[in-house]
């Protein structure tokens, strides 16, 4: 994959979106998507999600279904579940 730089979305009547800057997805079902992308972590919930297209080479990913929340992960708040995790299992 080419080191891509930017990370756009295009959200389109709320049943369409196309991402850039993708470098994979992490899980996926028809409920939440959650993708690896150059600025985080980006969480996609809503209602019969499907993948139409991901191109690897390109990081471009297309996502039709209901859509209702797009969320980055906060890097801070998931190092913080990190450490309480790792001092839990200490």
């Amino acid at each position: 994959m080419n080191d891509i730089l930017t990370n756009t979305l295009t959200l389109e009547n709320r049943k369409s979106l196309k991402i850039s800057g993708v470098k994979k997805i992490i899980s996926l079902n028809p409920l939440e998507f959650q993708l690896d992308t150059v600025l985080g972590i980006l969480n996609i919930k809503g209602n019969n999600l499907e993948m139409q297209m991901f191109d690897v080479d390109k990081g471009n990913i297309f996502i039709t279904g209901n859509i209702d929340s797009l969320v980055y992960a906060n890097k801070s708040q998931k190092e913080k579940e990190k450490g309480f995790i790792q001092k839990l299992f200490k």
